[in-house]
């Protein structure tokens, strides 16, 4: 980056790309917050219009307009270019998105009343009609979702916000808010903690505007499942969403990797390969097949279609994590640092990046011990953060052979509600603990076995 010198203005950015990149979002966004949110770009006098530049300090005071309630206001994103950490610029930017989408919540409430009623009686007017610009945000944002990137993410929960904010009563709208929420914190490193809630509250708003909406049942099962540790529940939504409608991939495809922490692998496979039928230029259910044939044990079958992603899409982040987590088992430590590194810069995730890059130097110093000594020194530090789970934590200590401890973070990954902690059982980094009593003890309570056991 050519950005200049740090000054008493903090560090000048000189073009459209370089405040971009301040952001991790694309230019066409951040031209968009200067003339709608009075984003404080500067022009260079007697030049043409295009010649801009804009200083740090000024863009994170911006920014600070906009942070959501309880967070620290001297936690201010890094130098331009950084990944940023769990309370992330992704936070930010999305906290004044979400006060829009709980004011339009609050005012469809009585609006989906009212609908609710007319419909018990009979004399309802049947599926609410979006306004024609709230259609318009709406199919918006169903692009920018599909695309699983951080910014393609972050630009959908401002779509399907719009689009609430004009049409209170759109149930679809709340749904894809919520499927955006949920899948911001798997693709990037908005904290569970800010996601979830969200994604909750926009699902059970699409519910009850129209209970009949498959996309909002099926946001709530994975927030049953992943956050809230409510097996049955999940279930039981997947299933109901499936329900109203039978060839509704998101609904097969979720469906799939819940059963797949669940260890029901024949049923995963064939609910995965129903989604790819029915949606089969699908990226994501392509590297989520990838995923269940890894951890059904066709590994092989498994690494070919996940690095034939690596080449078709590009842009996807799930491909290279789920290769991690192969490569970490089979021992390849140097494949596995490798691909712990692209997906961590896919999600802009920093605690990730820096978990990789210190596993690279202690794999170069001290071998696979090194590597896995170096990498808890610095998950111990994001840990006291909460920027990285406890979850990985135990998987790090399990693999130094310190099932003391393992087992110790996987309780407290289980009294957190982590979402990694739904993958116990079927966790390969814990083969040497499966058989242990405290270990089966964590699975009884983390209600990750397989229906009926």
């Amino acid at each position: 980056m050519n950005a200049e010198p740090i000054g008493q203005n903090g560090r000048r950015l000189k073009t459209w790309k370089e405040i971009a990149s301040f952001f991790g979002c694309d230019e066409r966004t951040v031209r968009r917050w200067e003339e709608t949110r009075e984003l404080p770009v500067r022009r260079v006098p007697n030049s043409a219009r295009s010649a801009v530049f804009a200083y740090e300090s000024e863009l994170r005071a911006w920014l600070n307009k906009e942070q959501p309630p309880g967070t620290d206001p001297g936690r201010t994103i890094g130098a331009a270019g950084e990944m940023e950490s769990g309370r992330s610029w992704l936070v930010r930017r999305l906290a004044a998105r979400w006060l829009f989408a709980v004011l339009a919540l609050t005012l469809a409430g009585a609006a989906g009343a009212l609908w609710f009623v007319s419909a018990q009686n009979g004399t309802g007017l049947g599926r609410h009609r979006p306004t024609p610009d709230a259609e318009r945000f709406y199919q918006a944002g169903l692009y920018g979702w599909q695309s699983r990137t951080p910014a393609g993410l972050t630009q959908a929960v401002d779509d399907f916000t719009q689009a609430i904010v004009r049409d209170p009563q759109y149930a679809e709208a709340y749904a894809g808010l919520a499927t955006c929420y949920n899948l911001l914190r798997e693709y990037t490193a908005m904290p569970p903690d800010y996601a979830f809630p969200r994604a909750k509250a926009a699902a059970e708003r699409a519910i009850a505007l129209d209970p009949s909406l498959p996309d909002a049942h099926t946001a709530l099962a994975f927030v049953d499942f992943y956050w809230l540790h409510n097996t049955a529940g999940a279930r039981h939504e997947f299933q109901r969403a499936i329900a109203l409608a039978p060839r509704n991939a998101q609904a097969h495809h979720w469906y799939a990797t819940f059963l797949l922490n669940l260890r029901e692998f024949p049923l995963a496979l064939t609910e995965i390969e129903e989604a790819q039928q029915l949606d089969a230029e699908s990226s994501s259910i392509l590297a989520d097949k990838g995923a269940i044939l890894l951890y059904s044990g066709r590994t092989g079958e498994a690494a070919v279609l996940l690095h034939q992603l690596e080449q078709t899409a590009p842009s996807l982040s799930s491909p290279h994590r789920y290769l991690a987590v192969m490569h970490r088992a089979r021992g390849d430590d140097l494949e596995f640092v490798r691909e712990l590194s692209i997906s961590a810069e896919k999600r802009r995730h920093l605690a990730d990046a820096a978990v990789a890059a210190a596993a690279a130097n202690g794999l170069r110093q001290g071998g696979h011990r090194g590597m896995l000594t170096a990498m808890l020194q610095v998950q111990r530090q994001h840990f006291s953060g909460l920027e990285s789970p406890a979850y990985v934590l135990a998987q790090t200590y399990a693999g130094l052979g310190d099932r003391a401890h393992a087992l110790q973070h996987l309780s407290v990954s289980l009294a957190r509600h982590e979402p990694d902690a739904v993958s116990l059982n079927i966790d390969p980094l814990f083969t040497s603990l499966r058989q242990l009593p405290a270990f089966q003890q964590l699975l009884r309570t983390a209600d990750v076995q397989p229906n009926g056991n």
